[in-house]
């Protein structure tokens, strides 16, 4: 079977509206309907074939996310949006959508970023993130962003702010940050 090889090195799993699942591997996205696979490989200046995560958002749109940046893929188009250059410590590892129908996109190094439509906008230490090193995203039911680091620590984003924990199981953190974001 061919994609037992595929399979050894799995990054993230999602199912989509039509319940195929989207499985981010070392050698690309694997789609997988019922017993058929098919699999996506973003371009890359380098070769590398690696799809960290992988999205389908709200309105169907699928997001390929990878040490290339972060890609829209439409049928057999693939796009790139955040093109992350030749050096993997750019990469797009990790995606998420928000109830405004916002795409998050977490890279190590480059911070975190928002497209919505054609507004794109980046976080960084600059801006109020306590790392620029994202390695989770995660959106819970309450609307709230919470972030991952390496490094930075776990933090979340509502109502235009981020807020850092610094410490677990006190009730300390840092102090809240202002960014504006405009819908």
């Amino acid at each position: 079977f061919p994609y037992t090889t595929l399979f050894r090195s799995v990054f993230s799993i999602r199912e989509t509206a039509d319940h195929d699942l989207l499985i981010a591997t070392r050698v690309g996205l694997v789609r997988m309907h019922g017993s058929r696979f098919t699999t996506t490989i973003p371009p890359d200046p380098l070769s590398r074939r690696t799809v960290f995560d992988a999205l389908e958002d709200s309105a169907g749109r699928l997001w390929l996310a990878g040490p290339a940046g972060l890609f829209e893929a439409e049928g057999q188009q693939i796009r790139p949006v955040l093109p992350a250059g030749a050096v993997s410590a750019n990469a797009v590892v990790t995606l998420c959508e928000t109830r405004d129908g916002a795409l998050w996109a977490g890279t190590f190094g480059k911070g975190l970023w928002r497209i919505q439509g054609k507004d794109v906008r980046s976080y960084s230490l600059a801006s109020g993130l306590s790392s620029d090193n994202i390695r989770v995203l995660y959106r819970d039911t309450g609307g709230t962003l919470w972030v991952g680091t390496f490094g930075g620590g776990l933090g979340t984003f509502r109502d235009g702010r981020f807020q850092w924990f610094t410490q677990i199981g006190r009730a300390s953190c840092r102090e809240r940050v202002e960014i504006s974001v405009v819908a």
